[in-house]
């Protein structure tokens, strides 16, 4: 009987621990757009930064080289806005952002110092369902031309491999016949 009570507590716990773990695809968005924000107010790559955690629910938390060190930043989600303010408030910023219709998190921030131009898109994972429907939909969005090429194109490979293939099967010496 305790052992079967231990297998059911142990259970319990390991499906505890993966739902604390397991984020929420609002986190997500939410992640993507403040590790984004921070990283173009910054002129960085987003993987400069390491996620530390959350506070309060709606700040979240990260670690980067500013300066001549390491530095926590700290960014609040609030509608519209992300504000970004180191540990040590030498750094503050505000960035701009909006949802789209698919309901994705876009920001349209470009400092002055920064060469990258392009806005920034944070939506919710996609599911394979969604995935393939996405897929199926570029695929008949395309042209019959470019279709006939692609195919003709995937054809010409495969006949040069097998041809590749067959001639380095034959030792050298040996006759076709």
């Amino acid at each position: 009987m305790k052992k079967i009570l231990l297998a059911v507590l142990v259970g319990i716990l390991c499906l505890g621990a993966t739902a604390a773990f397991a984020r929420s695809m609002e986190e997500e968005r939410a992640m993507c757009l403040t590790r984004q924000a921070l990283a173009r107010a910054q002129c960085k790559d987003p993987a400069d930064y390491s996620y530390v955690g959350v506070q309060q629910g709606d700040v979240y938390v990260y670690n980067g080289f500013y300066g001549a060190k390491y530095t926590d930043f700290f960014c609040k989600l609030t509608p519209g806005e992300i504000m970004i303010i180191s540990r040590n408030k030498k750094f503050r910023r505000s960035v701009k952002y909006y949802l789209d219709e698919n309901e994705c998190g876009i920001i349209d921030y470009f400092p002055a110092s920064c060469n990258d131009r392009h806005e920034i898109r944070c939506c919710f994972p996609k599911s394979e369902k969604e995935i393939k429907a996405d897929r199926e939909a570029e695929f008949w969005q395309r042209t019959i031309p470019d279709l006939l090429k692609e195919d003709q194109e995937e054809a010409l490979k495969e006949l040069q491999n097998r041809t590749s293939k067959s001639s380095e099967a034959k030792p050298e010496g040996q006759s076709g016949e």
